[in-house]
């Protein structure tokens, strides 16, 4: 069980929106075919973005994987849990 923490909680949904619109207000346009994936991991969340086709998007890539560290030390994620085998079924 996670120990308790003062940081809002947000789901999965609500971080990958809030980062590409952070990102798009600092950075400008969404790069066409560049994806965001927000996942559960060993300290809390990350996110995944897929490989830069050009130099552009890797730079907008970098900032914003800069930003994912911001929001991960601002938020935690709201994930659904089990407490117990009969949860299951």
């Amino acid at each position: 069980m996670r120990a308790r923490t003062s940081k809002p909680l947000r789901t999965a949904y609500d971080l990958q929106d809030m980062i590409v619109e952070q990102a798009k207000t600092l950075y400008g346009s969404w790069p066409m075919g560049m994806t965001l994936f927000v996942f559960e991991d060993a300290q809390g969340w990350t996110a995944s973005i897929s490989r830069p086709i050009s130099e552009g998007d890797n730079f907008y890539r970098t900032r914003t994987l800069d930003l994912v560290a911001i929001m991960r030390s601002t938020y935690d994620l709201n994930a659904p849990r089990l407490s117990g085998s009969d949860e299951i079924w």
